[in-house]
């Protein structure tokens, strides 16, 4: 299926390795043209070549987007370089072991800006290239820990939760201008970023890695972990012109994790 996206431009935060260069590669897979950010200058320039290999341009901005002005660089020099801007994926951030005794107001400040804050700056900067579009998209990745508990994961439940509070309220205020803005949850996804989370999981609770990932696996419904492509094809479908209707959503891309109706 064509899904619409030949000659699109995409801005994918957090995408030189995991699930953003997953999307990243199967927007790329359709036609689309993708500027990518990582703060890892050599895995971001890996990143680059391997999608440039596609047919399409690419081109990837060393930046930290833990500040507006990083999210507003971002932005800038993504649309400089692909000449515009139809979609954006906001999916940078990560899980800062710890608990409500043991952070402090520095690790506070380190989550929420990663992995809220970039999500609303990125989004403030894109949107008036997104306005220019004739089919602008924003997806937030967020993670299956805002729609259900998830013990021991407290610095993404609450960002994430946020997340999707911020992208209805985004899909409401731009429906007018046909910008669709929905949020994609992966599950347990085979990504390297997943070694040490498993490893800090099992310590919290006095278990091995391993058996932190095979209880993971027998909590889904298809029984095992996802693959990134998997995800990367989901969002590719939730920003294509084939999904045209859908907006203010919450796709749960885990496996059949989430059991609640």
């Amino acid at each position: 299926m064509d899904l619409g996206l030949k000659g699109k431009n995409a801005a994918v935060t957090g995408s030189s390795a995991g699930i953003g260069n997953a999307i990243a590669n199967s927007l790329a897979d359709e036609g689309c043209n993708v500027a990518l950010s990582g703060r890892n200058e050599d895995a971001l320039n890996a990143a680059v070549k391997a999608i440039e290999a596609k047919g399409v341009k690419a081109v990837g901005i060393v930046v930290d987007l833990s500040s507006e002005d990083g999210c507003k660089k971002f932005i800038d020099e993504a649309v400089s370089a692909l000449g515009g801007l139809d979609i954006l994926v906001n999916n940078v951030g990560g899980m800062i072991p710890g608990t409500l005794d043991s952070m402090d107001e520095d690790i506070w400040s380190t989550v929420l800006n990663l992995n809220l804050m970039s999500f609303v700056y990125a989004t403030k900067h894109a949107v008036p290239h997104l306005k220019n579009s004739s089919a602008g998209r924003i997806l937030n990745v967020s993670g299956v820990t805002g729609k259900q508990l998830l013990p021991g994961a407290l610095t993404t439940t609450i960002p994430n939760t946020a997340i999707h509070g911020f992208a209805k309220v985004m899909a409401d205020q731009l429906g007018k201008d046909g910008i669709t803005v929905n949020t994609i949850c992966p599950g347990f996804t085979n990504t390297d970023s997943w070694v040490g989370r498993a490893e800090a999981m099992a310590k919290m609770r006095g278990v091995t890695p391993d058996q932190v990932r095979d209880g993971v696996s027998a909590q889904t419904m298809l029984g095992r972990w996802a693959e990134p492509k998997e995800i990367g094809d989901a969002a590719a479908w939730m920003v294509s012109e084939k999904n045209s209707y859908q907006t203010g959503t919450v796709v749960e891309v885990c496996g059949g994790f989430a059991k609640y109706i």
